[in-house]
Order: C-alpha cells, then sequence, then structure tokens
C-alpha cells in the first residue's frame, strides 16, 4: 500500500524492535512505501513521488489496528478511515516526529534532504536520524505500538506514561473538542509553539538550504543560485498548437516570482524607514532653501503705479506719510500715517482683504487690526511689540520723499531671468527689467526669476518642463547669493497660479484674486430687453414720506395668531374670516438671580429695576366672534417675556435667555424685551400698574429718598412709569406729566402746559397705584397735583439746586397736536431710500408727546442720517464717524467712504427740502444738527436723554439747511479752502483745481483752464501736487 505525505513533508518510518528487516519478497508482511510530493499534483503518477524507503509491518490484530487510528497517525491502505490528525502531532510531527523503536544494530534509513528554510532538528546537533532524543514538546512517541512490541507507551517528557490504562484511553477518544477560543494573535502562537526555532539564521546557512534544495529537486545542473537567472529568463512563446502559455511548466513547477524570491539574499531586518523628513527631502530635490520669516513689514508708497514693497520689520521703517502691513502667523495690523492718502489707505485694505481671505504667508488672523496713528494708544503699542526699536521714545518718522521718484527708483531696479533651454542656468532678459511688467509677459512654459532687491521670486509656469523645476531653485539661489541681502528679505518659489499678493502687486494688470467670475448665458429665444443703465442716486420722494401710517401698530404675534394689543379684535395671519378676542387668564413672574432664579411676590408684580432682569408667563385665551359662549371656544395658551433692564451686563441679559428655556417646560412662544420698548400686549398685563425703578431690588429703597417718574403710555391700561437718572428742573418737559416723590409723606403730579388729557389722567392714576404700594411703616402719602407755571417754593425744593433755568412751551401758543415722524435715509443697491422708524404703542387718533428715543438715533449704524418731523420744525440729525467698535478695535474710513457720505447727506438736505415744501398751511423751519451738538430744544422732544461721552466733539452747532445746501451749489472757492484736509462739501477730490476762479487759476498755474486740460495726466498731477490740491 502506498501512503503520501503533503506537500514539504517528510515522514520516516522506523522498525520496531520485534520487526525484522523487510524484503519486497516477503509474503508474511505487508509492504508499503511513501513519497513526498512536490509541485503540482495532476502532473506526478502514483509512482512519481521519491522513494524514502520500505518498511515491513507485521499483521496487526484489531485491537492494535484501533489504537493506531486513535494514536499513531498513518494512513495506511487496508486500515479504516483514519481520524483527522490531533493537535500535537500537527504541532509536533512536521518532519521526522515519528519513529519507531528499532534496534541499536540495524541500519539507519536514508537521511531526508531539507526542504526550503525547513530544518532537520536532529542534523542540529550533529546526530542521525535514527538516533533521534528526545524533544521538548507537548509529548514524546517512544513507541505508537507499545503493547504489541513490548515498547513502553506514549510517554510526556517526565517519562511517565500518559495511557494509562484502556479507560483512559477511551475518555481522551471521545473527549469532546476544546470550548477555549484559539487565540488571535499570531505572534503569542508562534512563542508557543516548542517545535520552532526562536533564532534567526544567518544568511550563510540560507544560502547553503537553498543551494541543497535546488539541486535535489530542481536538477543537478542548477546547484547555484546563480543559476536561476537561466530559469527566469524569458522563454519564446508557445506554438498556437502548444496551448496556453504556463509559467510554472517552463520554471519546472515554480512561477518566476517564486524564483526570484529564492534568488534573494537581502536580509530585511537590517533595514530601517527614514521617518520625517519628507518635506526637507523634496526642498533639497527643488534646489535652494526657502527664506521667508514669519514677521513681514509692507510699505505702501506711490501715486500712480502704488509700489508695495517689503521693508525692514523696524519702528524707523514707519513714516506718516505712508500705509504699512505688519503681517505675522497671528495678527494683521493695518498702519495708516495720519498723512497718509486716500489711494494708499484704499491699497491697504485690498491687500488685507487678499491676505486674509486666501490666509497667506501663514497668517491665520481673520481681520485686520486698523491703526490711525495716534500717540499713546494702547493697539499702537501692541503693534510695536512686534517691530524692533532702539528706542522707547522713539517717534515715527516724519520725513516726506516724493512718491514719483520713488517709483522710478523701484521700477528701475527691477531685474528679470528666464531659465535657458538647458535648464541649469538664469538668463537676464532686457525686456523685463527697468520697468513695472504686465501679467501677459509671463509663459506658462517658462520658468522666471524676479529680483525686487530684498525679494526674490522664482516663478515656476503651469507647463514648465519637470527636469527644468529641479534646477530652478538652484540657479535662483545663487542669484540671491550673489548680493549681500538682509535677513528679513524673501526668496521664495512662486508656483503658477497660486501665486500672493506680494508678488501679484508687482504687475501692473494682475487681476484680482477675490474676484468673482460670473458666467451669463444668454437664451437666444428669451425676448430682448433693454438695457440697463446706472444713473445717479436722487432724493427721496417727499409727498410719499407725508403718507400717513395706519392708525393701529403691527401687533405682537405668538403660535401664528396676532394678539394686537391683547385686547382688541386682531386678524390672524391665516387669513381667518372670522374675529377673535384676547382675555388673560394668569400672570406669573420670576427674577433672575446671580446663579438662577427665584419667584417674585405675586404683589410686587409690575415693579421692575434698570439693572435686573426678569420673565413673565402671560397665560392667555383666544376666543372667536369677540364673545364668550356657553362654552370655550378657544384654548389656553401661554407665552414667556424675558425683561431685560437697561443698565443690564451682557453675561446678564445672555443668562435670562438661557433661563427662560429651563422655566419655559411648555415649548410656549419665547419673546426678548429691551426697556422702554415693551409692546402693548405686555403693558397691558399689569393694568397699568407697571413701574421701572432706577438700579437693582437691593439698592437702598428707603421711602424718604426722592424719585422722579415719567409717566408714558395712550390709554390707561398701557401705561407705565420710568424712573429718571437727574431730579433736576431740566428733565421736565412741557409735553408730559411727572410723579416727584418727596420723601414718605408726598406725591407731586406734575403737567406740562402742552399735556394732553390722556396722558394727565393716565398719571394722576399711576400716582395713586404708586402711593398704594405697601409700606413696612406709615401712611399712604397724599397726592397732589401741580400744573406748569403755579408751582410752590416747596415744589421746586424736590429739585437738586432747586428751580433753574429750563426749556418750556409756556410762550408758545401753538398746539401740538400731532405725533412727532421719524424717518431713516440710507443707500441700498444704488438707490437713496428711507424706512419710516414706527411706534410700537400709538392709538388712533391720539397724539404721543414722546414716541421715540435717543436709542433710536445712536444705536443706528453710523454715521447715520435722520429726518425728524417735530411739527413746526424739521430737523436733519447728522451722525458721527466712530473710531472704535464695540469690541475696542480701531476704525479707519477711506476717502472712498466720505465722498459716499457726503453724496448721501446731500441727497438728505434735498429730501428734507422737499419734504418740508409739502407743508402748505405752514412751512416749518429746517434746521441740521450734528451728533453731540444737539441744541437743548432738540433733545427735548425725546422723553430723556443723556449725553454721550464717545462722540467726538469739535462740530457745529444747529445750522440752518438753506446755508448747508448752498455749500454744495457753491463752485468757486478760494486755494486755502482747496486745501484743507477735508476739502470743502460738494467737493470732488479729483478735480479741486476747477474750483479755482479763473483768474486765481491763472495766477497760480501760469495758464487757463482750457489750457491746463490739454496737458497731459502726469504733468496736470504735477502741477497739482506743487500747490496740495489732491
Amino acid at each position: 500500500m502506498l501512503v503520501t505525505g503533503g506537500v514539504g513533508s517528510l515522514i520516516r518510518l522506523f522498525d520496531s524492535p520485534s520487526c525484522r528487516p523487510c524484503t519486497p519478497t516477503d509474503t508474511d508482511h505487508k509492504t508499503f512505501s511513501f513519497s513526498t510530493t512536490i509541485g503540482q499534483p495532476d502532473e506526478l503518477s502514483a509512482d512519481g513521488g521519491m522513494d524514502v524507503g520500505k518498511v515491513k509491518i507485521p499483521d496487526f490484530d484489531k485491537e492494535t489496528e484501533r489504537k493506531q487510528r486513535e494514536v499513531g497517525k498513518l494512513n495506511v491502505e487496508g486500515f479504516s478511515e483514519s481520524k483527522p490528525q490531533p493537535k500535537e502531532q500537527r504541532q509536533v510531527g512536521k518532519l521526522g516526529d515519528i519513529d519507531f523503536n528499532k534496534k541499536k544494530d540495524d541500519a539507519a534509513p536514508k537521511p531526508v534532504k531539507k526542504v526550503g528554510k525547513l530544518s532537520n532538528p536532529f542534523e542540529k546537533q550533529g546526530q542521525s536520524a535514527g538516533s533521534a532524543p528526545a524533544r521538548k514538546g507537548p509529548g514524546k512517541i517512544s513507541s505508537r505500538f507499545g503493547n504489541k512490541f513490548g515498547g513502553s507507551g506514549l510517554q510526556n517528557d517526565g517519562g511517565s506514561e500518559i495511557l494509562k490504562s484502556s479507560m483512559t484511553e477511551s475518555r481522551r477518544a471521545v473527549r469532546g473538542p476544546s470550548r477555549r477560543a484559539p487565540s488571535s494573535n499570531p505572534v503569542k502562537n508562534l512563542e508557543s509553539r516548542k517545535d520552532v526555532s526562536k533564532d534567526y539564521r544567518a544568511a550563510s546557512e540560507m544560502k547553503e538550504m537553498t543551494d541543497d534544495f535546488i539541486k535535489d529537486y530542481l536538477g543537478p545542473g542548477l546547484s547555484k543560485a546563480a543559476d536561476l537567472d537561466r530559469i527566469a529568463s524569458p522563454r519564446p512563446s508557445p506554438t498556437p498548437a502548444a496551448g496556453k502559455k504556463n509559467s510554472l511548466t517552463n520554471n519546472k513547477g515554480f512561477a518566476n516570482e517564486a524564483v526570484d524570491a529564492l534568488r534573494a539574499t537581502e536580509d530585511y531586518t537590517k533595514i530601517k524607514l527614514n521617518k520625517g523628513h519628507t518635506q526637507k527631502a523634496v526642498k533639497e530635490v527643488a534646489g535652494g532653501k526657502e527664506q521667508l520669516q514669519e514677521t513681514l513689514l509692507v510699505q505702501i508708497k506711490g501715486k500712480q503705479s502704488m509700489q508695495t514693497r517689503l521693508v525692514a520689520p523696524h519702528f524707523s521703517s514707519l513714516n506718516s506719510y505712508e500705509c504699512f502691513l505688519l503681517i505675522t502667523p497671528k495678527t494683521l495690523f493695518q498702519f495708516n500715517g495720519k498723512h497718509a492718502s486716500v489711494l494708499k489707505k484704499s491699497k491697504g485694505t485690498e491687500l488685507v482683504t487678499a491676505i486674509t481671505m486666501a490666509k497667506e504667508f501663514k497668517c491665520m488672523a481673520d481681520k485686520a487690526t486698523v491703526l490711525e496713528q495716534v500717540r499713546g494708544s494702547y493697539l499702537l503699542r501692541q503693534f510695536n511689540k512686534h517691530l524692533q526699536i532702539n528706542n522707547e521714545n522713539e517717534q515715527v518718522s516724519e520725513k516726506q520723499t516724493d512718491d514719483e521718484e520713488y517709483e522710478k527708483e523701484q521700477n528701475s531696479a527691477n531685474v528679470g531671468y528666464v531659465l535657458d533651454e538647458e535648464g541649469k542656468n538664469f538668463t537676464m532678459v532686457p525686456e523685463l527689467s527697468g520697468k513695472r511688467l504686465k501679467q501677459s509677459r509671463l509663459k506658462d512654459s517658462n520658468i522666471y526669476c524676479f529680483d525686487y532687491g530684498v525679494e526674490v521670486y522664482v516663478w515656476i509656469g503651469r507647463a514648465a518642463d519637470r527636469s527644468a523645476r529641479k534646477n530652478a531653485m538652484i540657479a535662483g539661489r545663487q542669484i540671491w547669493d550673489s548680493k549681500q541681502r538682509p535677513s528679513w528679505g524673501i526668496f521664495q518659489r512662486i508656483a503658477g497660479g497660486l501665486e500672493h499678493s506680494l508678488f501679484r502687486e508687482k504687475f501692473k494688470d494682475w487681476p484680482d484674486a477675490n474676484a468673482v467670475n460670473v458666467l451669463t448665458v444668454k437664451n437666444p429665444c428669451a425676448p430682448k430687453k433693454d438695457k440697463i443703465t446706472f444713473v445717479d442716486m436722487e432724493p427721496c420722494d417727499g409727498e410719499q414720506m407725508r403718507t400717513p401710517l395706519p392708525e393701529n401698530p403691527p401687533g405682537l404675534v405668538l403660535e401664528m395668531t396676532d394678539v394686537g394689543r391683547g385686547l382688541g379684535l386682531p386678524t390672524d395671519l391665516s387669513q381667518d374670516i372670522f374675529g377673535h378676542d384676547v382675555e388673560t387668564t394668569s400672570v406669573e413672574m420670576w427674577r433672575i438671580t446671580d446663579s438662577s432664579y427665584e419667584e417674585y411676590a405675586q404683589e410686587l408684580y409690575g415693579q421692575f429695576y434698570s439693572g435686573e432682569s426678569f420673565i413673565i408667563r402671560w397665560a392667555y385665551r383666544v376666543m372667536q366672534g369677540g364673545k364668550k359662549q356657553d362654552h370655550d371656544t378657544g384654548r389656553d395658551r401661554a407665552a414667556f417675556f424675558f425683561w431685560q433692564g437697561a443698565d443690564c451686563t451682557i453675561k446678564e441679559k445672555g443668562k435670562s435667555a438661557f433661563l427662560t428655556v429651563r422655566v419655559d417646560s411648555e415649548r410656549a412662544p419665547q419673546v426678548q424685551l429691551d426697556q422702554s420698548t415693551e409692546p402693548p400686549a405686555f403693558l397691558q398685563i399689569f393694568n397699568g400698574s407697571m413701574v421701572t425703578y432706577k438700579g437693582k431690588i437691593s439698592d437702598d429703597r428707603s421711602d424718604k429718598r426722592r424719585r422722579l417718574f415719567l409717566y408714558r403710555g395712550e390709554t390707561e391700561k398701557e401705561g407705565s412709569l420710568t424712573e429718571l437718572d437727574e431730579i433736576s428742573c431740566t428733565s421736565l418737559r412741557s409735553r408730559g406729566s411727572f410723579i416727584i416723590q418727596d420723601g414718605e409723606s408726598l406725591l407731586y403730579v406734575w403737567h406740562g402746559c402742552k399735556s394732553r388729557a390722556h396722558t394727565v389722567a393716565g398719571a394722576f392714576r399711576a400716582a395713586n397705584t404708586l402711593a398704594d404700594q405697601p409700606r413696612s411703616e406709615g401712611e399712604r402719602p397724599a397726592v397732589v397735583e401741580v400744573q406748569e407755571g403755579s408751582e410752590s417754593k416747596e415744589f421746586w425744593k424736590c429739585f437738586v439746586g432747586g428751580k433753574i433755568s429750563y426749556f418750556n412751551l409756556m410762550d408758545d401758543e401753538r398746539k401740538y397736536a400731532k405725533s412727532l415722524r421719524l424717518f431713516n435715509l440710507y443707500e441700498d443697491k444704488k438707490q437713496f431710500v428711507y424706512k419710516e422708524i414706527e411706534y410700537s404703542c400709538r392709538y388712533p387718533k391720539v397724539a404721543a408727546p414722546y414716541p421715540f428715543l435717543q436709542s433710536d438715533l445712536y444705536s443706528a449704524e453710523q454715521p447715520a442720517l435722520f429726518i425728524l418731523d417735530a411739527l413746526y420744525t424739521v430737523y436733519v440729525w447728522v451722525g458721527w464717524w466712530p473710531s472704535h467698535t464695540p469690541d475696542g478695535e480701531v476704525l479707519a474710513h477711506t476717502g472712498s467712504a466720505e465722498t459716499d457720505f457726503v453724496e448721501r447727506y446731500k441727497l438728505t438736505l434735498q429730501t428734507a427740502l422737499a419734504y418740508s415744501e409739502l407743508d402748505t398751511k405752514e412751512k416749518p423751519d429746517m434746521v441740521v444738527v450734528n451728533a453731540g451738538a444737539e441744541p437743548t430744544e432738540f433733545k427735548c422732544l425725546f422723553p430723556w436723554w443723556k449725553d454721550q461721552e464717545d462722540i467726538p466733539g469739535g462740530k457745529p452747532g444747529p445750522t440752518p439747511l438753506d446755508e448747508e445746501l448752498k455749500k454744495f451749489l457753491q463752485t468757486e472757492f478760494t486755494l486755502k479752502e482747496l486745501q484743507a484736509k477735508p476739502p470743502p462739501i460738494g467737493c470732488d477730490p479729483l478735480r479741486l483745481e476747477q474750483y479755482l476762479s479763473n483768474t486765481e487759476f491763472k495766477a497760480i498755474f501760469k495758464m487757463s483752464k482750457k489750457e491746463f486740460l490739454n496737458l497731459q495726466a502726469w504733468k496736470q498731477r504735477k502741477l497739482k501736487q506743487q500747490h496740495d490740491l489732491f
């Protein structure tokens, strides 16, 4: 019978001590041979394997045969079907692991050759296969048939028998597989195998084993590894009749990859990979090393062709007549000298936009800090920290140099090079030197080097030769090293299409990198439209502005329902045809504390404080038809208001909004309310008893303290009292009613001479409500009404400073039976438009004396323009140019912004004139007032007024509108007036010389205006610069 082992497995069979040598002619014994098969099984015949040896096996009884199937792992012909090989045999029995006890005088079988990388454990100790020592491992098989041939049985390393009895043996046979999951770590599995050597073999030993394997299995002619080249060499393609090409057949059963692997002798354990040097290696391949400092100071100077050049990052580089950009990894500053022109500032703004958007020069700043030259400024000190300075008291240079001469000097020093055809050296090109180039001169197939003194750039086109790119930086570095250049200079590689702003500014016509190109696809079937032509903006229509507003203001919208004033019959937003009425069911109130909120006492409902925040839950019901039927026709609803006082900090306001979400477990609508801007629906909740005190609830609230309250409200249920800051006569208004609390025993209700009837009644009612508030001690104070002009001496003692002169309307016999109107005018999409500020608490046919607040003017985006119709006077209020943002950053306005504002100012004046002339009964006065310089009569048009300290002073007082409008119609000015900064209102800053009279023009320029216009543009600019007309 034939026993065949697997690929790479050799099994040696040795005769037991009781077995005699076998011969082929024996008939009492069965003779079998086994062989090792290497290669493809289908290419070998039954005897195609190598005959290692023949062993005569005596007849076994059934018991021995059973044990052989269980313990021995031989698949012998004639036996019953063998079981799968156990784990011990799979781990240990690889080569020669199975041996039979044999006599010492028996001849040793033919030693088995080494195959591949498999080692013979017996040869390692210099012993023969027949005298193999005991192996360490799971177990050593000394005799597979111990009971039959007198062996000692299966023994472990210690020598003790493992198979003690038939009972133990049967238990081992029926034992199930282990439940323990095999380890998934291949390294631990390899270390647990005791039959695998842990020592790495030397390269020479591996080579020797490979040569032996090649000699035995590939033929005697391939005894050397070098002869493998003949196997792996390409062979002629077979003929079509030969069939499909088989690389295994050509290489005697081995693929080309296997032959290449056998031939390799490299020791990969000694190979080390380089890490962290990729960028450095790329720079070395590309050529010279770049030079770019983290801190860069860029100067913007010039007129006709603005020069943007790198200068030393030193304080001495600054100049009052130039604009500078300081670029660092985290910050970006724009320094505008106090004498810098508008063009320089505008160019600086363009560069700032390009740098922040593209994060050029590794600058991660999101915006730039604009610095005006102001001595002692905190931001200017931060700017100076990044610059080198010799003396702390060093001042910015006031030395002025000619911009045109500077441009000529810089342009003449420019040198341009192009890489030669060999791609090794740069050649200077006269056409690229001594002037400012155009972008069209750059070709994508070339590589250029531009030398700008302290800046050297190697520009590589997109289609440039790859081999030439490697030498471009080396050649460029040679140009950089040819001159002595500062350490803060720039030597940089610029890839085509990735140019930064500092490089782009060296060219005349480089397009804006931030511009958006819009592709418009024309529809040939679309009808032709008239061309749109942009014209100058025109004043607003005064007649349209005089159109009265609707009687009722927009109501409060909650859950898609307009609840109006909280009581009326408004219209639902869904255009429901049925009317509905609103009814308040309950009110709850909480006060915001330092860490949370607390429930407010019910007797204090309606009492607010300017330094506190409150949460109010308003429960209401909406009923259809305006009448309550036998059953409720509407569902219960709720809304949460978080009221924020005027003196609350930003942190406290944010806390109130956050806690409102926590209180609102119903997911009801949440409405933010600021002090003095409450809608009517909120005011009516407290039924006219709302009072806003000054400060916090923890402040001293002694009844002996004097207070001054102003009453506001157009109906009784919407009335409210607001405590004023100053108890002074200047706080009184002739069109309003005030309440003066004098200690604990007296309340004065003061009515102005022009106070309306509904205001008088509402103030008196609010005073009684204030007197009825609970007190810790004392009786209810008395309420005394006082008319303006009939005050007693005791009354004036309540005011600080007593009776002093204040603005009043006692001598004015005119009636004030209309409400004031306020318009905001601005530019929108190249059109001059207006927006009327609406009073949310206005009531039909009721004149509101003080509908607007000072914050309506000052909270708008400045410089703002407003028109206030005060019945008998029309005011034009002009805002101011802010110098700082709310966060404290310095702001700078460009000349173009000033020009646009002057244009809007002119249109505002024209609009106010047209608006006033439409009043046919009595033409009102027209006055222009500036922010920070408002007259007293203008301040008294608002319920209270507080002068702002951050408004720049020095502005003129009220000016008649006609005089301001004449400034725009003036066509002639003197030379001194035109040289002023800024120039006169209405003058074109680019044509200042044309506003001179003909006589003065000829005396200054020695020619007429017509002759001047015939000159070349550069000559005109030079003449204007000589006389400071730019």
